[in-house]
């Protein structure tokens, strides 16, 4: 069985929780084929996982960082693409109409089955003519604006600089479409965003199985990632309903979606996909790489493995490491990851200096063995904002640590009743769960037994690979039977 893999942002060139994700799913099935597709920022990448044998291909799209694609020699693009102004004209334009049309209409008006066959026809579009050169026509440009334009909003606010931005911006996120799609069994997309549209062509161009896993509600961070860029409010309600459509398009194309949570569930059933093709797997993790320790001797310690982002928030454990403080003497927070933002990483340095915690919180970078990590706290704590179903939730419970978390997403699926859920972006609240337990060793123990205990029944990492081997085994099979 050949499985084309589709990730955006993270593997196998960025570590974290999806990427975590991948690597668990083509390491621990070895008798499946996997090509990875992996959708990225630019073209400078390297390497964060050791890939296995059974990974045979990666094939990577830069959206960003090229003038051209023909600058990006690994990209799929047959020689002597066309360059026909009559094709454009009467192929192209009313099918890039329509389909910005349909954004157009937002997240409730869309129709996600048309949305699913204008991309089909795009990409079939360019499987013949030029995209660089059809991206950049005037009868495009002319095409885009005519659809803004008929929007008494953006008709009157968007200004011809915000509309080149957003007609620059819809160029690179349509990429994907002028790649050509490996052949394979199944497309496993791992968000639904732009690492969907391969799925959503080979599903109506190929008619190929698709199975999408949701991690964290995508549209969900897409808006808040756009809202906190600070793009113009015209600019940034076309992209909010491109991504939606992108979204509708690609729950249209999925014949199973895989949330990790069944707390997604209620954005797929938002969505319109049918109860009977939603299948919640857990994530699971390896019982062998997160063993139970005895907590240990030392000052009470509170430990987090995240990565230094928004989405994580940080800077809310971090005040609430101010509330601690005061009420358990050499309180330590560790927090472990890797900060890709380097601006909000001085953010949070400067939370640090200002609330005079240089001697509590350590900000400590990626780590390779989060065992060791959670095994040299007391108490694992999570301050996102936005969550699917985080590792580092259930790889801490693993290791016989009750879990502080926010009540986003899955968390509090995973944590039950194995530690405390507060509501996100309250560090008073945060800290106050926090001191509850750290003041109470022998509660924290039991806890933490009981925690292992439940992470071993429901979340391994064998029954999260049975899970999918089956997945995959029933999308071929209803193929065959077609």
């Amino acid at each position: 069985m050949r499985v084309v893999l589709l990730t955006e942002g993270t593997y196998p060139y960025v570590r974290g929780g999806v990427s975590t994700w991948c690597d668990d799913l083509v390491h621990g099935l070895p008798d499946v084929e996997f090509v990875v597709y992996a959708i990225v920022g630019g073209p400078q990448n390297r390497l964060e996982y050791p890939l296995p044998e059974n990974v045979t291909r990666v094939l990577t799209v830069p959206l960003w960082g090229v003038e051209s694609l023909r600058e990006y020699n690994h990209l799929e693009l047959a020689p002597g693409r066309a360059r026909d102004a009559r094709a454009l004209r009467s192929r192209f334009v009313p099918v890039f109409r329509a389909l910005l049309e349909q954004i157009a209409l937002g997240m409730q008006a869309a129709a996600p089955g048309e949305l699913a066959a204008l991309l089909a026809e795009l990409y079939a579009y360019f499987r013949e003519h030029d995209y660089d050169w059809t991206m950049r026509r005037d009868e495009t440009w002319r095409a885009a604006t005519d659809v803004l334009n008929a929007n008494p909003w953006h008709q009157r606010f968007m200004t011809t600089i915000e509309a080149v931005e957003t007609l620059r911006s819809i160029y690179r996120y349509l990429i994907p479409l002028a790649i050509e799609v490996p052949q394979a069994d199944v497309y496993h997309t791992s968000a639904s965003g732009l690492c969907a549209l391969p799925a959503v062509v080979a599903h109506e161009g190929l008619g190929k199985p698709v199975l999408l896993t949701e991690h964290g509600v995508y549209l969900r961070e897409r808006v808040l990632a756009l809202a906190r860029a600070g793009f113009p409010m015209s600019d940034r309600t076309v992209k909010k309903n491109f991504f939606s459509g992108i979204v509708r398009a690609a729950y249209h194309a999925a014949d199973a979606v895989a949330p990790v949570c069944a707390y997604n569930s209620q954005w797929e059933a938002f969505y319109g996909v049918p109860e009977e093709r939603v299948r919640v797997i857990y994530n699971g993790v390896d019982p062998a790489r997160f063993p139970a320790v005895e907590p240990p001797a030392g000052p009470p310690t509170v430990v987090s493995v995240a990565r230094i982002d928004p989405l994580k928030d940080p800077l809310t454990l971090i005040a609430a490491a101010a509330v601690v403080r005061q009420r358990v003497p050499g309180v330590r927070f560790d927090l472990w990851g890797p900060a890709p933002d380097l601006e909000y990483l001085r953010e949070c340095e400067a939370l640090i200096e200002e609330l005079g915690l240089g001697e509590t919180v350590r900000l400590c970078g990626a780590t390779a063995n989060p065992g060791a990590a959670y095994a040299a706290g007391h108490v694992v704590a999570l301050s996102s904002v936005s969550e699917g179903f985080p590792y580092s939730v259930i790889e801490g419970m693993m290791c016989g640590r009750p879990v502080v978390a926010t009540d986003v997403g899955g968390v509090r699926e995973a944590v039950g009743a194995f530690g405390t859920v507060v509501p996100p972006r309250r560090p008073d609240r945060l800290g106050e769960a926090l001191v509850s337990l750290l003041s109470d060793e022998e509660r924290a123990r039991e806890l933490g037994h009981a925690a292992r205990g439940h992470a071993l029944e429901h979340f391994s990492r064998v029954t999260f690979l049975n899970n999918y081997r089956a997945l995959y085994g029933e999308l071929t099979q209803a193929l065959v039977v077609a």
